[in-house]
C-alpha cells in the first residue's frame, strides 16, 4: 500500500472493521499498514469513543462556530465588497462569532491595514520657493537675532465633519483603502493662532460665516 493514500473516510471505516479491538490495539494495526497516513492513537481513541456513542458516520460533522463553505465564500465577496467593516460587523452580516471570523480572516490571508489620507501635494516651483526663503531666514538669522522678535499669525478652516481613515482588511502586496479629505465647502469655521519661538501666543475661533480681514487683524 505504499502508493495508497488512505482518506479519512477509508480509515475510519478500517477502525470501524477493528471495533472489537482495543483503540491501542486498531491503532497498532493502521500504523502497520498505513505507516505515517495512519490517524494518531488520540484520534483513534476519539472515534472508539463515538463508535460506543452508536455514532458511525464517516462523514465530517460541522463544529459549532465553525464556517461552512458556502459562509467563507460569502465572507470572501462581504470583504471584496467593503473591506473597511470591522469584525462585528462580518459576524454579524454571517451570524457567526467574531473569534471565528478574524481566525478565518487570518486564515484567508488578510492582514489589518491602517487607511491613510491622500496628502495635499506641492508642485516643482512651490518647494522650490519655499527652499529659496527659508535659506534667505537662516543667513539674515545667523548675521542678527531676530527670531525672538517675530510673531506669526496663521489661519486653519476647522471643519464640523472630519473623514477618518479606516482599517481595512487586505491580501499581502494590496494597499490599504484610501480615505478623501474633508469636503471644503461643508460647514466649517475658522481658527486663528498667533505664536512667536516660545509657542502660542493668542488664539480666536471665529464664528461660522466670519473671515478674517483687515478689522479683524
Amino acid at each position: 500500500m505504499s502508493n495508497f493514500l488512505p482518506t479519512k473516510e477509508h480509515l475510519w471505516e478500517v477502525l470501524i472493521h477493528y471495533f472489537e479491538e482495543s483503540a491501542a490495539e486498531s491503532y497498532r494495526i493502521l500504523r502497520e499498514d498505513y505507516g505515517e497516513h495512519a490517524p494518531s492513537q488520540n484520534t483513534c481513541e476519539h472515534w472508539f469513543k463515538c463508535f460506543k456513542g452508536d455514532d458511525f458516520d464517516v462523514k465530517d460533522k460541522e463544529h459549532p462556530g465553525q464556517l461552512k463553505k458556502f459562509e467563507v465564500q460569502e465572507l470572501q465577496a462581504l470583504s471584496d465588497e467593503d473591506a473597511c467593516q470591522t469584525q462585528k460587523q462580518l459576524a454579524e452580516r454571517v451570524n457567526n462569532a467574531q473569534q471565528t471570523i478574524s481566525d478565518r480572516l487570518q486564515a484567508m490571508g488578510k492582514i489589518l491595514k491602517e487607511g491613510k489620507s491622500v496628502p495635499h501635494q506641492l508642485n516643482e516651483r512651490q518647494m522650490e520657493n519655499r527652499k529659496v526663503i527659508s535659506k534667505m531666514l537662516l543667513q539674515w538669522h545667523e548675521r542678527k537675532s531676530f527670531l525672538h522678535r517675530i510673531v506669526t499669525g496663521d489661519e486653519k478652516w476647522i471643519y464640523f465633519e472630519n473623514p477618518k481613515c479606516t482599517k481595512s482588511w487586505a491580501d499581502p502586496g494590496q494597499p490599504s483603502t484610501s480615505t478623501a479629505s474633508s469636503n471644503r465647502f461643508g460647514k466649517k469655521t475658522m481658527l486663528c493662532a498667533w505664536r512667536d519661538q516660545e509657542g502660542v501666543v493668542f488664539y480666536e475661533l471665529l464664528k461660522p460665516g466670519e473671515t478674517i480681514n483687515t478689522d479683524r487683524y
